[in-house]
């Protein structure tokens, strides 16, 4: 719809121009009109993106988390309570866990399926993450067979 109000302006502005006698090529072009018509141009692109994001973790979950602080200054790969996630999966000092499905999802709590793999053997396993208020603490939970006792709480690695 954008795109048709666009190129009818574009016409009148060139049927205008021709009229007065000047080269529609000389006429400067609206920049409010550029915008809308690169606006425009981008939303399928941008509705992909936003329905991509509901299959991702939270921009606000991604980074380093530590257990304890020592996880996030080691610097000798010694950071057995080390959590890194990105935006489809979650890596841990010896595993890491993909993102598999998506249950619920908000800006501040997640709670999806994982595939992992690690130390030579692969498993699935349900997962929340939480964001608690002021976003500087996640609070994580497994669910099902062998999953540990929890939950776990990790501090965001400044």
């Amino acid at each position: 719809m954008q795109r048709t109000l666009l190129a009818a302006a574009s016409a009148a502005l060139a049927l205008s121009a021709c009229s007065k006698g000047q080269d529609p090529a000389a006429i400067k072009t609206d920049p409010a009109l550029t915008e809308a018509a690169r606006i425009d141009a981008a939303e399928p692109a941008s509705e992909g993106a936003a329905e991509q994001a509901e299959k991702s973790i939270p921009m606000a979950m991604r980074g380093r988390w530590g257990l304890v602080p020592a996880d996030c200054t080691s610097t000798k790969g010694d950071a057995k309570g080390l959590m890194t996630i990105d935006a489809g999966s979650i890596r841990f000092y010896e595993s890491v866990a993909k993102l598999a499905k998506v249950d619920q999802r908000s800006e501040t709590a997640l709670k999806a399926g994982y595939a992992f793999s690690g130390e030579g053997m692969d498993w699935k396993r349900d997962m929340t993450l939480a964001l608690q208020p002021g976003g500087k603490v996640l609070i994580k939970q497994e669910f099902g067979e062998g999953a540990p006792a929890g939950p776990y709480k990790y501090a965001h690695c400044e």
